[in-house]
């Protein structure tokens, strides 16, 4: 193995042979499946003799520094990526080359500095495995002015420990704060359309949501829904709605409702109902009303349980306006009982008095 002393005192090894060794029968000059170039880590004694590298640089299959690594305590994970060696178990090294052990031939590059590429034209990377990357810190990976796509045969997974955020519409100054209302916090979701200034737009087949806490949703502009199917809404607490402005709802289909509780409706505006049909099957009303306005085409009534005084009836409208000087119900004219009373004893009067003439 060939050395020469540096300037700064380390040592670079290579057990690349000199020029005029001689070829071996397949006419390679050299007798073995790998070259490498090592240069020790700066005031690495090692363990067992095995330093970790400054700069390693070996081609082919497994060296023998890789051997003694493997043997040494805490070396190995300075040549290898630690993705490498949770894969392989045992066999990293003999698979460090490729799968086919000492019969596979790789590359591996390693220092405990910093690994520069720069590419003034393109760079292309393919494999036909896996790609793993990993960092100890940030990955950031910048498009200054074109676009990043990524895609995938098979399934896209993004996980994280904290916070995922989603933002467009970023400038080179990006300055937008946080809203007080935004409750993604340190391990939430956001995303942010060009700072609440562009649109958000899902589509798919199906869409279930699942909320554990509270939902709310601000809308400052119209807000429309459009359901093309059935409705199926099951609220099991309160329900209050406010409307500060018109309330205008048509139904073109049948209804039903029915109500089990004790309600109680106020209005404070003039309420005008106007019915082509209504039948209704009441079991018991108790209503005072101050003012009532109903026009109603054709009107069936059928009370269960009425309860009325014909004889004497007592009235506490505040304002009671009728102004109905005949009142004809089921092709009868119905007359107060008074005024017939009053009339029989007239005519009786009247009778008497011609008698006597």
């Amino acid at each position: 193995m060939q050395s020469d002393v540096l300037d700064a005192g380390d040592e670079i090894e290579s057990n690349v042979p000199p020029e005029d060794e001689p070829a071996d029968d397949s006419g390679t000059p050299y007798s073995t499946r790998y070259q490498y170039f090592y240069v020790p880590a700066a005031g690495d004694s090692g363990t067992n003799g095995v330093s970790a590298p400054g700069a390693f640089l070996r081609l082919g299959s497994y060296s023998d520094i890789e051997e003694d690594a493997a043997l040494a305590d805490g070396v190995m994970p300075a040549f290898y990526p630690a993705k490498h060696i949770s894969d392989e178990a045992s066999d990293a090294t003999v698979n460090s080359g490729g799968p086919n052990g000492a019969g596979s031939c790789g590359m591996l590059l390693a220092c405990d500095g910093r690994v520069l590429l720069r590419a003034s034209d393109r760079l292309y990377i393919n494999t036909d495995e896996k790609i793993h990357i990993q960092s100890g810190d940030k990955i950031t990976i910048i498009a200054d002015t074109g676009d990043v796509s990524l895609k995938t045969g098979k399934n896209y997974n993004v996980r994280s420990a904290k916070k995922v955020s989603m933002r467009s519409g970023i400038g080179p100054n990006d300055s937008y704060s946080t809203r007080s209302v935004n409750s993604s916090g340190e391990k939430g979701i956001e995303i942010i359309a060009d700072e609440g200034s562009s649109d958000v737009y899902i589509e798919g087949k199906s869409l279930y949501l699942q909320v554990n806490g509270t939902s709310t949703a601000d809308v400052t502009e119209d807000n429309s829904t459009i359901m093309r199917a059935d409705n199926y809404e099951d609220i099991w607490g309160n329900q209050l709605c406010f409307f500060r402005g018109r309330n205008v709802e048509f139904y073109f289909g049948y209804g039903f409702s029915y109500r089990a509780s004790v309600s109680l409706n106020i209005s404070t505006a003039i309420d005008i109902n106007i019915g082509l049909f209504d039948v209704g099957f009441l079991v018991f009303d108790i209503t005072k009303t101050v003012v009532e306005v109903k026009a109603s085409m054709f009107k069936a009534k059928t009370s269960t349980a009425e309860v009325a005084a014909t004889a004497t009836r007592a009235r506490s409208d505040a304002v009671s306006v009728s102004a109905v000087p005949t009142k004809a119900e089921s092709g009868v004219v119905t007359a107060s009982t008074g005024s017939v009373k009053s009339l029989i004893a007239f005519w009786e009067a009247k009778i008497a008095n011609t008698a006597q003439i």
